[in-house]
């Protein structure tokens, strides 16, 4: 699924952008310029949700996901397990600074109850449709990412961008809205749950494209690590999206999408990438691994927990919900 934002130039000469169409003769320029997603099915809608009766009310809460060498079974989620969305985490968001300065939010019950809102919507979609987008490639930016200049200014899900690290968690969830564009009458982003990423997981597992162990043990054969010895350089690279050229799996050598299952790319490997999961009341979950880890301490299944607000060359992806 490619968003068709149309450059200055295109809308001067076709501004309904009834003539822009994407093949095999501009495939790769598409890669570089559209923001694209992948579709992932989901035929049960209980597989990525669990509702919990409390406060005289339903509450509604992600479905994750145990990963091992030779399974992967739900988890049993109750209110009180740390690892659970939507929630807050106490220590950061109860700070009238961080919710006004990434959220313009004044009050932690309001800041909870939109991401209650957002999920609700997000889980409302997937059992109407039978599934939902994902960020083909990591989210960029169009500017440059460094330890003094940490937020999305014009995020992009595009190819070879090495604009993906960098930004808090904060600043992930409110601008990775601003990505469906002109079409958001008919579609919404946002920053991928935890849910979702096991759920991908998972499929990737059931269509024969990852094995257990590649998901869960050691996913050196498809990520961009540190101990990744099959690029074409030797060893694993500075993170940018869809960046590795060559890496031979299962005695064959691939081109143009080493990294990606299922045609998305960079699920293991490259960037950390944030969730809107919370691991504890002080941390949010980031998930997948950098190049700078080991495959088989960070694999896909893998994740780590930080502050929110915390700064460091982690990433994030987006996900895509029609209305």
């Amino acid at each position: 699924f490619v968003i068709y934002q149309l450059t200055d130039a295109e809308l001067e000469t076709d501004p309904n952008g009834t003539s822009i169409n994407i093949n095999d003769t501009n495939k790769d320029t598409a890669q570089r310029t559209r923001n694209q997603y992948v579709w992932v099915p989901v035929p049960n809608v209980e597989d990525i949700v669990r509702t919990k009766t409390a406060n005289n009310g339903i509450m509604q809460f992600g479905q994750n996901y145990t990963f091992s060498d030779i399974s992967i079974t739900k988890n049993t989620i109750t209110y009180n397990n740390y690892y659970i969305e939507p929630r807050l985490v106490e220590q950061h968001d109860k700070t009238k600074y961080l919710l006004q300065k990434y959220s313009n939010i004044d009050k932690r019950e309001d800041y909870l109850n939109k991401m209650q809102e957002d999920f609700a919507k997000t889980i409302k979609s997937i059992n109407k449709y039978k599934g939902f987008y994902i960020g083909r490639y990591e989210t960029g930016d169009d500017y440059a990412h460094s330890s003094s200049k940490r937020c999305f200014i014009s995020p992009r899900v595009i190819r070879y961008n090495s604009n993906i690290g960098y930004v808090t968690w904060y600043d992930s969830y409110k601008n990775l809205d601003r990505l469906s564009g002109k079409t958001e009458e008919y579609v919404e982003t946002g920053l991928l749950y935890g849910s979702l990423w096991d759920y991908t997981l998972k499929w990737l597992q059931e269509t024969d494209t990852r094995s257990y162990r590649d998901i869960s043990r050691d996913s050196g054969t498809w990520g961009n690590y540190g101990n990744n010895t099959k690029t074409v350089t030797g060893s694993a690279q500075p993170a940018k999206t869809g960046a590795i050229e060559t890496i031979t799996y299962k005695g064959k050598t691939y081109s143009d999408s080493p990294t990606s299952s299922n045609n998305i790319y960079d699920i293991a490997g490259n960037v950390n990438e944030w969730i809107i999961s919370r691991n504890s009341t002080d941390g949010r979950m980031r998930k997948g691994g950098g190049y700078n880890d080991y495959s088989t301490t960070r694999s896909a299944a893998g994740g780590s927990n930080s502050g929110p607000n915390i700064i460091s060359y982690d990433g994030a992806r987006s996900e895509l919900l029609i209305r």
